[in-house]
């Protein structure tokens, strides 16, 4: 009975020894990257996302294998220069900095919309002065009676010069703002 105990304590330590290495192995390979894409999914991988992904959009990464602390990090061995520290991962940033982050990127969106309706308000101004221009050098160049309102008030016809000086004006106003 003692010999069938020892086999099988002998054949458990064949199975557990190489699942227990394996475990330790796992808990290594288990450090994960998460990130999101470009459409806004989390993307999960042992493998750091590519360059294209900004650093705002990282969710997690693995933290950096714990250096010996026996050791300070200054100190070189002797005759050796000290090595450079490898850089820094980036921070994921805080909910709070996403907030600030999404409103700086609303108010942004805000004025470029402030900005485009503006933009076509003027440009509708414009065509409907352009528009009220030509038809007021079609009727200088037809000939229609106009009456021109003086500054006391007083109405008048308009004479043929005054209709070439006025038809001059409005032709020089539609060549440089209507083209």
């Amino acid at each position: 009975m003692r010999n069938w105990m020892l086999r099988v304590a002998l054949r458990a330590s064949r199975i557990g020894l190489p699942a227990l290495l394996l475990c330790a192995a796992l808990s290594t390979a288990s450090a994960q990257w998460a990130w999101r894409d470009e459409n806004g999914r989390p993307v999960y991988s042992d493998q750091p996302p590519p360059a294209s992904v900004k650093a705002a959009d990282i969710l997690q990464q693995p933290t950096a294998a714990p250096q010996n602390q026996t050791e300070s990090p200054d100190a070189a061995p002797q005759g050796q220069s000290a090595a450079p520290a490898p850089a820094a991962a980036p921070k994921a940033p805080t909910m709070a900095e996403r907030e600030q982050e999404f409103r700086k990127r609303m108010k942004e969106r805000a004025e470029a919309e402030k900005k485009l309706a503006d933009a076509q308000a003027q440009a509708a101004q414009k065509a409907s002065d352009c528009e009220r221009a030509r038809g007021y050098a079609k009727s200088l160049d037809d000939g229609v009676r106009l009456i021109r309102t003086n500054p006391d008030g007083s109405r008048e016809m308009m004479d043929q010069e005054q209709r070439a000086a006025e038809a001059k004006r409005t032709r020089d106003f539609l060549d440089s703002n209507c083209n």
